[in-house]
């Protein structure tokens, strides 16, 4: 009877351990996903402002259709910077700013 009981425990302990691993590694792996679309389109927008001297307004400039969805999305601050970010969830947001040219998690 304490076997059982000690082996039913363990059992629930591997269990929770590989359940627990298991999101942290799906949200790395979407966290990922995200930077390297991000990156791509960063280094559109940066082609864009080399060839032109100048950012582009929208994401048309550079020949692409803006799709509905978590992004990625671009916003021109000002002349000089820019953020393009991803809608994540209801009201979460992984963004890029051009300044810091870091990726910060934001609710």
């Amino acid at each position: 009877m304490k076997n059982m009981r000690k082996i039913i425990i363990f059992g629930v302990i591997v269990f929770l351990v590989l359940a627990v691993s298991l999101v942290f590694y799906f949200r790395y792996a979407e966290n990922k996903k995200y930077e390297k679309q991000g990156i791509e389109l960063i280094t559109q927008i940066e082609d864009y402002r080399r060839k032109n001297n100048r950012l582009p307004n929208t994401v048309a400039d550079l020949g692409i259709v803006e799709q509905m969805g978590e992004g990625p999305y671009y916003e021109k601050k000002d002349s000089l910077n820019y953020v393009v970010f991803f809608n994540i969830g209801f009201d979460n947001t992984k963004t890029y700013y051009s300044e810091t040219k870091e990726w910060k998690n934001e609710p």
